[in-house]
């Protein structure tokens, strides 16, 4: 069996280039692109051949700064002790060259730092022969023209109508299909006994399919479209297709004759009507003995409507009054609805005022109206209420200007933040440092509380954040440490803005900070 000869450069243990040698040529390595292995200056000549053809292979040559390990002819030997062996140096530097082959291999340190290595080891090479060389496949080409042109020609010398083009499309058909037979053969013999079972069921079960299809073929052409539908096609198109409705009911025909009580409502004597029956066109259609059968009574009056919804004589009635006193400017117009009836307690109507039944004068009873005005007294169902007064909100209703602690309205309340004297191990950062980073951001802890307050009215209290300052002047960690608030949602924002806040970088600080949160201030 042929080996190759693969050779690897390895950099801290990772592979960074990798060759097979199928025939003897050299491996170089340098500083130039022109190498065959780039590495840095390392103590060996530019493009120095560590890798070169021998007489009987490869040799391998080493240098006395080279470490490692390697096997020839089953041996392992120390790089350094096979380099420096003393009278075996090849010249000057110090270098020796040995000849390897079949199962030799090794690893090699290029110098003492053990940063690049060089890996060779020889390889079996795959001899499984290929089909589908350069001479096959020329030669499967051209017997594929050559069938196509003979197919051709062929087709074209039995063909009574001399068409060209039918005869190249069969000759060049019947060889498209040859070769496709052909290389699905070859492809099927090249695969193992599951595919092969598999691709001969699938035959199989194929055939059967067609078989059974033509063994109820009636004749008719089941591939024609739209034709005749034969098998699970016929069967299919028959249950997706919509049924088709039913035909209306056949009315008795009239023409010619007419109703026993047409006849008795119609003269004793009918006269012939004529319908385009004049001159010569109207005889082509041929006399009729009795005349056509007709409506009694041709009236072409249309049902009227069904009375539903507003349409009904209960609400027809209260929109005939809304339109007949032109509500379409002011529904202060609207003064009452006349009944059917006149008793006591009805609305008044009539053109004058008052609050009893008839005509006259008096004072409006209507729910909400002041003083005298138009339109009739009485409660019923139908009474409105117009020209209502102002709502009185007062201070303390929502919607009013309250402000202050004692405020229960639900008018927008002015909240306050106030930040009391911080505590705690400062550093080397100051006070007034530390107070002003943090009073910087006095809007958003104001947001924290503010958003917190709309939820739970009346909350207040006091709230103390320990934090970290890192040395760097960002804010390690955060917590709270005691106080009188007690709203979770307040200390979350509180926390999440300090931790976010930017100290001068003067080592870090421990401190202890207190938030009075305050509404009405």
């Amino acid at each position: 069996m042929s080996q190759a000869l693969r050779v690897a450069l390895i950099w801290h243990d990772e592979v960074m280039q990798d060759v097979v040698l199928e025939k003897p040529r050299a491996i170089t390595l340098g500083s130039e692109g022109k190498s065959t292995f780039v590495v840095p200056p390392i103590g060996l000549p530019e493009r120095f051949a560590v890798v070169r053809p021998g007489n009987r292979g490869y040799l391998l040559t080493l240098g006395e700064r080279m470490r490692g390990t390697i096997c020839i002819d089953g041996e392992e030997k120390e790089v350094s002790e096979f380099v420096l062996r003393e009278g075996e140096g090849d010249g000057p530097g110090g270098f020796r060259a040995t000849p390897i082959s079949g199962k030799d291999w090794g690893v090699v340190d290029l110098d003492e730092s053990g940063d690049y290595k060089l890996f060779f080891q020889f390889v079996p090479l795959d001899e499984s022969p290929v089909f589908f060389t350069r001479p096959v496949l020329f030669a499967g080409l051209g017997g594929y023209l050559i069938s196509s042109a003979a197919l051709t020609t062929l087709f074209f010398l039995r063909s009574n109508d001399g068409d060209v083009a039918e005869a190249i499309f069969r000759g060049v058909g019947l060889s498209t299909v040859a070769l496709i037979i052909g290389a699905l053969g070859f492809w099927t013999v090249k695969q193992d006994g599951e595919s092969q079972a598999s691709l001969a069921f699938s035959v199989v079960m194929h055939a059967a399919l067609l078989i059974m299809t033509y063994q109820f073929y009636t004749g008719e052409n089941p591939f024609v479209w739209p034709g005749p539908r034969s098998l699970t096609g016929n069967y299919l198109v028959t249950k997706l297709d919509p049924e088709p409705p039913p035909d209306p009911p056949k009315a008795t025909p009239t023409v010619g004759k007419v109703n026993k009580d047409d006849a008795a409502a119609a003269s004793p004597t009918p006269k012939n009507i004529k319908t385009a029956t004049k001159n010569d066109e109207g005889a082509s259609g041929g006399k009729g003995d009795q005349e056509r059968a007709r409506t009694t009574d041709p009236t072409n009056d249309k049902p009227e409507p069904p009375k539903v919804a507003f349409f009904e004589d209960k609400n027809k009635k209260y929109l005939d009054n809304i339109i007949d006193r032109n509500l379409s400017t002011s529904l202060s117009k609207f003064t009452g609805i006349k009944g059917d009836t006149v008793r006591s307690g009805s609305i008044g109507f009539g053109p004058g005022t008052g609050s009893g039944v008839g005509e006259g004068t008096g004072t409006g009873t209507t729910r909400g109206s002041k003083g005298k005005g138009s339109g009739g007294g009485g409660n019923v169902d139908g009474d409105f209420v117009t020209n209502k007064g102002p709502i009185d909100t007062g201070k303390e209703r929502p919607g009013g200007t309250c402000v202050g602690a004692g405020c229960t309205g639900a008018a927008p309340k002015a909240v306050a933040v106030k930040m009391e004297d911080a505590t705690g191990d400062f550093m080397g950062l100051t006070k007034e440092e530390i107070d002003r980073v943090v009073k910087a951001r006095a809007g958003v802890f104001r947001a924290c509380y503010q958003k917190e307050l709309n939820r739970s009215p009346g909350l207040g209290g006091k709230l103390v954040i320990h934090f970290v300052i890192a040395a760097d002047g960002s804010v390690k960690s955060s917590s709270t440490q005691g106080g009188t608030l007690r709203n979770e949602g307040v200390e979350s924002c509180v926390k999440g803005n300090i931790m976010r806040l930017k100290f001068p970088a003067k080592g870090g600080a421990i401190v202890n900070y207190p938030f009075v949160f305050t509404q009405g201030g």
